[in-house]
């Protein structure tokens, strides 16, 4: 009883600390193949593009991954969980309740467009662990076509969440996972930075972006160990480490003067004017008398 409880501890733990990486991430804009939603303490949307374009003057044989992409749509029993083993996972097989979503994705209420495919990815506390759902363009990825209207709401199968309770698992694991299923060919790097992103942004709000980037990056290359994209994302944290530096410095610059000018003011109404505080008969020193 003792080892049990010890065990459901260390995994609701495990889940609040998961939940913590929902928040610091839900918030930080800038990659180039996906766009981070926060809805919720337990719920993050993930809209990823489908298909990976050249840029201009850039073959695109750079960015894509070594590794031979599944070509799509995929099987459902090879992407999606069963319905017995989401009813043995859930603990409720005597009620035929298996993992579904706080809500179908019938009902999803977040606009994505064509080129681009949602999922939910959600820590709820009664599943004790992460799981991910598709949300739009289900055929896209998955044969539906046997298929009844609730399978369109089964669990991923994917790596990152079949090893939660075997390996240390970060979001940005699942991220990488879902980028390489979702975007066609599949990127070398699933983290690739959009400079211009940053470069465009208000001067504050580039401070704080590309400092909220700086940390994300440095948790992905400590926590994900050696992956193929490691390189290229060292690459990408030292580009936007530069441009993070770069704009605090000049942010500094600009207001310092207003800083200083404030620091004065106070400082002016202060001062007495001379004779100020004079009592006849009171013997008073020069400063105490004429003010300075």
């Amino acid at each position: 009883m003792a080892a049990a409880t010890e065990r459901e501890k260390a995994e609701k733990k495990r889940l609040q600390a998961f939940l913590g990486e929902i928040l610091r991430v839900g918030a930080i804009k800038g990659f180039q193949y996906f766009t981070l939603y926060l809805r919720g303490r337990e719920e993050l949307l993930c809209s990823i593009i489908n298909e990976l374009k050249p840029e201009a003057g850039v073959p695109l044989s750079t960015h894509i991954c070594t590794e031979k992409s599944s070509d799509l749509p995929l099987n459902k029993s090879s992407l999606m969980l069963s319905i017995g083993t989401q009813q043995r996972l859930s603990g409720l097989a005597h009620m035929n309740i298996g993992l579904p979503p706080a809500s179908p994705s019938d009902k999803e209420i977040t606009p994505v467009s064509s080129d681009q495919t949602l999922f939910l990815i959600a820590g709820y506390a009664r599943y004790n662990c992460p799981y991910v759902w598709i949300r739009s363009h289900h055929h896209r990825l998955v044969n539906l076509t046997h298929a009844s209207s609730a399978d369109k709401d089964n669990p991923l199968k994917l790596n990152a969440t079949n090893n939660w309770g075997r390996e240390e698992v970060h979001l940005w694991d699942i991220l990488a996972e879902l980028v390489h299923l979702c975007t066609v060919p599949a990127p070398r790097n699933p983290f690739a930075v959009d400079l211009v992103y940053f470069q465009q942004l208000p001067l504050a709000d580039q401070v704080t972006s590309t400092g909220a980037m700086v940390w994300l990056l440095q948790q992905v290359l400590k926590r994900s160990g050696n992956k193929e994209y490691t390189g290229k994302v060292f690459e990408d944290l030292h580009d936007v480490t530069k441009l993070h530096f770069h704009s605090l410095q000049q942010w500094a610059r600009e207001k310092m003067p207003q800083q200083q000018q404030q620091q004065r003011a106070p400082g002016q109404q202060q001062q007495r004017a001379p004779g100020a505080g004079y009592r006849p008969g009171v013997q008073r020193g020069p400063t105490a008398v004429y003010g300075y």
